[in-house]
């Protein structure tokens, strides 16, 4: 009950703050991260100790992609609605921000960060699975419900998938539409209808449920992964000999005695907002996958190993090519300095080409986003009118956010997702080691 109390303090003073003062909710939300950075490494440390590091046991990952489900959802499913809510603009932009707040050294510590903490993963897809329900011959899983059996706090629980509810289907859903429409912005196309095209292929979709996310998003992640990774050799190819300055520069700054706090925070908040390690959502899209519980857990890690060593990488290197450094912006978004980069590289051409990733990463996200919403519905309230009710609000938000400032976006959704993992992380260090299920 303590726990309950801390959580809900937290949050109060932290809306309190956000309408109140700004600034001084800025501050707020170093010091939440700070309690949230702590207990996560806390935890990832512990998890690796009693599973044996298995998130570093590349065999064991590879061979779980072997593995076969026992129903119509494939583990291939699975791992594709996972990346498509990893990898979407929070692996661009985010990771722009990280370099333009932080600097080169940032990146090191989301490598060391998600190396670490990937095990959280692991352990919330084993719980996940373990404690799942199964409705209408279909399995439905997650944090709220393992929360609600093992510790039977259904405050903890309730709370837990309404913040996810309100984060990924309203927060983090608007960060993916706002950037959809900024970057649009930089070519000649009417905004509006923009806006009508993205609402109404996010319709077609979600009245599809289940069953049209996973098979947009099964065909949509393969895609675009193999695009962009095209994209990173050129520029890799490009600028190969400067490639041993920029990884100094990294180890230089990332170590560096006089910033390494601030830039290890910039890290790790990007690194977990980036993997979702620890916030449940794996354990959410897991769950839906009749498979062995490990062989889940070691695909969802692999899923955070491809969004790091591939797409954050991908992004680093093309930004820190370019010579960003003599340009500032405001009110930014994080995509503005990769259409920068992107132009550096590859020219005119450039633009197009981002505006195609950045659409097919963000409509990816959107449409995972509205499985883990209706996943928690679902936990909520098991009734068809609420989820109808669920479809209507998602498309009005998907509509009111393209309209939005970015960093109002990003912070409130940094600090909800700083909650999101105080909860689960704290639930799952008392289920495994206190509770030994």
């Amino acid at each position: 009950m303590k726990f309950n109390y801390f959580i809900t303090s937290l949050i109060m003073i932290g809306l309190g703050l956000y309408f109140y003062n700004y600034n001084y909710f800025l501050y707020y939300l170093s010091i939440v991260w700070f309690l949230t950075s702590t207990l996560i490494i806390y935890s990832g440390i512990n998890f690796s100790i009693k599973y044996k590091f298995i998130q570093l046991r590349l065999k064991k990952i590879f061979i779980s992609l072997k593995s076969k489900s026992k129903n119509e959802i494939t583990p291939f499913n699975s791992l594709s609605l996972s990346l498509a809510a990893k990898i979407g603009v929070g692996s661009l932009s985010g990771v722009a921000l990280a370099i333009y707040y932080g600097g080169v050294g940032t990146i090191l510590w989301i490598i060391i960060v998600s190396l670490i903490v990937s095990i959280n993963t692991y352990t919330e897809c084993l719980l996940g699975i373990k404690y799942r329900i199964k409705i209408n011959n279909s399995y439905f899983g997650g944090p709220g419900f393992y929360i609600k059996k093992c510790l039977k706090n259904k405050y903890l629980s309730y709370l837990y998938c309404m913040l996810i509810i309100i984060c990924y289907s309203g927060l983090f859903l608007s960060i993916q539409s706002n950037t959809i429409i900024s970057t649009t912005k930089y070519f000649n196309f009417n905004s509006n209808y923009i806006v009508l095209l993205l609402l109404l292929l996010v319709l077609i979709i979600i009245i599809k449920e289940v069953k049209g996310v996973i098979k947009i998003n099964s065909r949509l992640v393969p895609i675009m992964l193999i695009f962009y990774l095209l994209l990173g050799l050129y520029v890799v190819i490009k600028n190969f000999n400067f490639l041993p300055k920029i990884i100094f520069n990294v180890i230089k700054e990332g170590l560096n005695i006089k910033t390494i706090i601030p830039v290890f925070l910039i890290g790790m908040q990007r690194g977990i907002f980036i993997t979702e390690s620890g916030l449940g959502t794996s354990s959410i899209s897991a769950s839906l996958v009749d498979n062995d519980s490990q062989y889940q857990g070691l695909l969802e890690v692999l899923g955070i190993y491809i969004t790091i060593f591939l797409v954050c990488l991908i992004t680093f290197i093309i930004i820190v090519t370019s010579n960003y450094t003599e340009f500032s912006f405001s009110n930014i978004n994080g995509i503005e300095l990769l259409i920068y980069a992107f132009k550096y590289h590859f020219g005119n051409m450039g633009v197009i080409f981002l505006s195609i990733i950045t659409i097919m990463f963000a409509f990816s996200t959107i449409i995972a986003s509205y499985y883990f919403g209706e996943s928690n519905i679902s936990f909520l309230f098991n009734r068809k009118n609420m989820k109808l009710i669920f479809k209507i609000l998602f498309v009005l938000i998907v509509f009111i956010s393209c309209h939005l400032k970015a960093n109002i976006l990003w912070n409130m959704t940094d600090f909800l997702i700083a909650i999101l993992a105080l909860i689960n992380v704290y639930s799952m260090l008392k289920i495994i080691f206190y509770k030994k299920v």
